[in-house]
C-alpha cells in the first residue's frame, strides 16, 4: 500500500513521485511535477497587494489574475528570476498560484513510500 493516496490519474502512471526543486533565497522548494502548471522566466508583477497581513504580487495572463506568494511566508517585494505556477485541486475546484524562484527546477524522483512524499504532496492534492 502506498504511503500517500494520490489521485488515480497520477498514481496509476508511476510508482515514483517526480519532483522539481526550485530555490528562493537559498531555500529549496519541492513541487510535485504533476502540480507544476508552468515556469515563467523573467516574470513581471502587475502590482502588489496586501492579503491576510502579507504582501503578495499579482501577475496577469490575459483574462487570468494569479497571486504570487512568497513560499517562505514573508512579504513579497523582490523581483524573481522565475515564477513556478502551480495548480491545486480540491474536489471539483481548481486554482492556480505562483511561487517566486531564483532558478529553474532541478528534477529528481522518490519512491512513493519515501517518508518525504506526504509532506511534498500535501498542499497540491
Amino acid at each position: 500500500m502506498r504511503a500517500v493516496q494520490l489521485p488515480n490519474s497520477v498514481s496509476s502512471l508511476t510508482d515514483r513521485l517526480h519532483v522539481l526543486e526550485f530555490h528562493w533565497h537559498g531555500v529549496g522548494i519541492q513541487i510535485p511535477k504533476f502540480a507544476l502548471y508552468a515556469c515563467v522566466p523573467n516574470p513581471i508583477f502587475s502590482c502588489f497587494v496586501q492579503r491576510h497581513h502579507r504582501q503578495i504580487a499579482i501577475m496577469k495572463f490575459g483574462r487570468y489574475t494569479l497571486p504570487i506568494l512568497d513560499p517562505l511566508e514573508n512579504d513579497l517585494d523582490d523581483q524573481a528570476d522565475y515564477v513556478a505556477i502551480v495548480s491545486v485541486a480540491r474536489g471539483n475546484r481548481f486554482g492556480l498560484y505562483g511561487f517566486p524562484t531564483d532558478c529553474e527546477g532541478l528534477a529528481f524522483t522518490l519512491p512513493m513510500d519515501h517518508e518525504s512524499v506526504p509532506r511534498i504532496v500535501q498542499y497540491f492534492i
